[in-house]
């Protein structure tokens, strides 16, 4: 894999407000994800291309970044690891616009993968992200116990006890979702495990402790409940262009809105919010850019 160049140093980076951190992030991921991805030189590598790159804030990438400060983790293997999440993220997004799933035909401001490729070339699409995001992982420049516990971590994340089986969940096949902790459960799995790891990926990048690692992973975990929440009340009230998908696509649905109202939804998503960041309190100013993002996107603030 060739070498993500860094346009700024980390100090100029850390020194710029939340949305031109979020920019160059985006940007060096996006050019990792870009040496990574295949040429285009086949309509699976085409429709792989079309699927991952181009769209998304890249705030999952954003997150390990921003934990990583707190260890100094190198910026040059933060990126790679960022765009190994940001392949399953997308994978995850193939799947589930599928007729099959949630059926939808448009994604990040464009037709979904499915609409533009088709229903087996989106299914094939995802399948072959999955092992592309791990060859990314073990390929990384730096010590095989750290490899491994990324990759590690990352196949319990995407398997049958994490998004594989919050997706499951939804579909409505493995048990009832009444309550507010059962759907809590099931959207933890598909959204929340996956904010988790990118907080805790950046601790394992920077040889912090167990203990350490395990503070950011329910971090991230919770804040993904909040986070998850607001995408609920979006789906309803957002703006389809600021959203780049359409809104209204869960009506038929159990949902945190229509579970809890609007009112209840942002007082619950609020208090998940708030212990996310009680969770980071003990690294004290270390954690102030990742307190700052959780809070911007929870807010919503450009």
């Amino acid at each position: 894999m060739q070498m993500v160049q860094l346009k700024l140093n980390p100090q100029t980076l850390k020194n710029s407000s939340f949305s031109q951190r979020l920019q160059t992030v985006a940007e060096h991921v996006e050019r990792a994800l870009d040496q990574t991805l295949p040429l285009p030189t086949s309509r699976l590598h085409e429709a792989m291309r079309y699927s991952v790159l181009g769209g998304g804030k890249r705030f999952r990438s954003y997150l390990i970044w921003a934990s990583s400060q707190i260890f100094n983790a190198p910026a040059q293997e933060v990126f790679k690891v960022a765009a190994a999440i940001e392949l399953i993220h997308s994978y995850s997004l193939v799947h589930d616009d599928l007729p099959c799933m949630d059926d939808a035909d448009m994604r990040r401001n464009k037709p979904s993968c499915h609409k533009a490729f088709g229903e087996s070339t989106a299914v094939l699409v995802g399948d072959a992200l999955i092992p592309l995001a791990f060859q990314i992982l073990l390929s990384l420049e730096t010590s095989s116990e750290i490899r491994v516990e990324l990759a590690k971590k990352l196949s319990e994340v995407v398997g049958s006890f994490g998004l594989v089986a919050g997706q499951m969940m939804d579909l409505g096949q493995e048990g009832s979702r009444l309550t507010l902790e059962e759907l809590t459960e099931q959207q933890c799995l598909k959204t929340g495990v996956l904010f988790g790891y990118s907080m805790e990926a950046g601790a394992i990048l920077g040889k912090a402790s167990q203990q350490e690692q395990k503070i950011l992973q329910a971090a991230g975990i919770l804040f993904g409940k909040s986070f998850q929440m607001i995408d609920d009340w979006l789906d309803e009230y957002g703006d389809e262009d600021k959203i780049g998908k359409p809104c209204r696509q869960d009506t038929e649905k159990l949902t945190f809105l229509s579970l809890l109202g609007p009112r209840r939804l942002y007082k619950e998503a609020e208090l998940f919010l708030d212990e996310a960041l009680q969770n980071l309190s003990p690294f004290q100013e270390k954690a102030d850019i990742l307190r700052e993002a959780l809070q911007c996107s929870f807010y919503r603030v450009k």
